[in-house]
């Protein structure tokens, strides 16, 4: 199952989304929003990201030897 977007109303009556794995585990929670147009454009915001986003190690620890699969 491919992980999905889940776009609902918090505590506060706010907008958030959560990145959702296939298996359940969230990934992430977004900050609210106000609207539904503004969490939209946030999901395909972090979805572009996701594609093109470089990951930058800012833990100073030396990474492992890894393989590409």
């Amino acid at each position: 199952m491919a992980s999905q977007f889940n776009l609902h109303v918090d505590a506060d009556a706010r907008l958030r989304f959560q990145l959702v794995t296939g298996n359940g585990d969230v990934l992430l929670t977004s900050t609210a929003f106000e609207d539904e147009d503004a969490a939209i454009a946030a999901i395909w915001s972090v979805r572009e990201a996701a594609v093109k986003g470089r990951i930058i190690d800012l833990t100073g620890s030396e990474p492992e030897n890894h393989t590409a699969d």
